[in-house]
């Protein structure tokens, strides 16, 4: 994400107390007061700002000589930032994304996808089919997106199989947090093996297994622990829920009387925006074999995620033609635009509160500090990234800023940097809570109150995190 420049506060122990007590309030404004998140992520961020110390107008800094050192953005100012450059970067996405999971939605493409999973792995399995799908989806595909298109697709299967909601969602979210955080070409990962020199191939080879367990533990949380404190399946209107006792394959199907789009075109409007997104991905890594040299910029322009997502869009046009007008797309259209309305302001007012607590310095100040304890090596980098996302609410950023704090310390690390950049991953998706724009995405898409919210999103991810360490731990005994 970038953002315009403004300069970075000085922070200290006043600056991690001011974080604590601002996300203190947003909760209760949400929970306590009933106060919508978009409004009590604006009012935190205000509020944050003003606190950090951050001035009411735009003010030009100058050192002690005199020499002008830089803008620092008023606390207005830099709320406005935020939510601009993560609307900027994620907003058209995410409308494109619910488009197509409406889509899927009113055809029966979901349940078309979800018939083919339970076949193929049973009810009892449901959730793990839901990780696994996840976690090959978010390779090439932004979390935010990913959670947005199969949505829908998890709520069908929880809707037919009876497995809770929270057990469907939650395993899908583990599984996209998993490769999102932790495999490149996604940007965080990607930037850390930069800066700290790691082999991309060693990369991604070693990032799947750590991915792995990571959406291997979150998925026992969610569909164990989770699924027993929230035990609500989904309940769809024309999805009866499977019967009782021994069942057939055929048991397993979702019957309906309208007609449903084939398998073939339900699978298309999904796969084919990821494999778009997927080979213009690789395609930015190295070179790209399979494609020539004078079509990459054709490939950059469709792999690009909106014009991807676009494709995806008329793809899921043709799964029921026979209903194809341009009074049904107009009304498909009104819905996902109120669909995603509320998904954007909060994903924005996020992006504005994590915003200011990476001006205010806190998670570079904790970042810095927990670099300088006495931890052993393996566990500084995993660390630093978990207090840096904890304060600013992106595993991306984290990453950007965990791997510049890591780097200087790699000769006295005594570890493999591809060890360093692995553990600063693991840690970089640690309990994603409010100041998370992908906590509100997933919360809203479907309809989660505050507290499934946290044992889902912030807990699974929590949890998730500490596998992927454990996982890295064992690793640096061998590499």
């Amino acid at each position: 994400m970038q953002l315009a420049a403004s300069l970075t506060l000085q922070a200290g122990m006043g600056s991690v107390f001011v974080m604590i007590v601002s996300l203190i309030a947003i909760v209760l404004l949400i929970t306590w007061l009933k106060i919508n998140p978009v409004y009590a992520m604006l009012v935190g961020a205000i509020g944050a700002g003003i606190a950090f110390g951050i001035p009411l107008v735009n003010e030009r800094v100058y050192d002690a000589a005199g020499q002008f050192v830089g803008l620092q953005h008023g606390v207005i100012q830099t709320v406005i930032q935020g939510f601009g450059a993560t609307i900027g970067n994620i907003g058209i996405v995410i409308l494109l994304g619910c488009t197509i999971g409406v889509i899927l939605e009113h055809t029966g493409g979901a349940l078309v996808l979800a018939n083919s999973m339970l076949r193929m792995v049973g009810p009892r399995n449901a959730s793990l089919a839901m990780m696994l799908s996840g976690y090959l989806v978010s390779i090439p595909v932004f979390s935010d997106t990913a959670i947005v298109i199969m949505a829908p697709v998890a709520r069908t299967v929880s809707a037919r199989s009876g497995v809770p909601l929270i057990a469907t969602l939650g395993a899908l979210n583990a599984g996209i947090m998993a490769t999102h955080t932790i495999v490149p070409p996604t940007p965080g990962p990607l930037a850390a093996a930069g800066t700290l020199g790691v082999d991309l191939g060693q990369m991604i080879f070693l990032g799947m297994f750590v991915a792995l367990a990571y959406g291997i533990v979150a998925w026992i949380w969610c569909s164990t622990y989770c699924a027993k404190k929230f035990p609500r399946a989904e309940v769809m209107e024309g999805i009866e829920p499977l019967p009782k006792g021994k069942l057939s394959a055929e048991d397993l199907v979702i019957k309906t009387d309208r007609r449903l789009p084939s398998a073939f075109m339900s699978f298309a409007s999904l796969l084919v925006p990821i494999l778009l997104i997927c080979l213009n991905s690789f395609g930015t890594v190295g070179a790209n074999p399979l494609i020539p040299a004078n079509l990459h910029p054709l490939s950059g322009f469709i792999g690009h995620p909106i014009v991807a997502l676009g494709i995806g869009v008329l793809v899921a046009f043709g799964l029921d033609p026979s209903v194809l007008s341009k009074e049904q797309i107009g009304k498909w259209f009104n819905k996902s635009v109120d669909t995603s309305a509320f998904i954007i302001l909060a994903t924005g007012t996020a992006g504005s509160y994590g915003f200011i607590l990476r001006v205010s310095g806190v998670g570079e100040f904790m970042g810095q500090a927990i670099a300088a304890t006495a931890l052993p090596a393996v566990f500084i980098p995993f660390f630093v990234t978990l207090l840096l996302v904890l304060s600013n609410g992106s595993a991306t950023v984290s990453l950007i800023t965990g791997s510049a704090i890591m780097f200087p310390l790699l000769p006295y690390l005594g570890l493999s940097p591809v060890i360093v950049a692995l553990a600063l991953t693991a840690g970089a998706s640690f309990f994603y809570h409010v100041n998370a724009s992908h906590y509100w995405v997933v919360v809203k898409s479907a309809n989660l109150s505050m507290k499934e919210g946290f044992f889902n999103v912030s807990g699974g991810t929590a949890i998730g995190s500490l596998g992927a360490m454990a996982a890295v731990f064992v690793l640096s005994l061998f590499v």
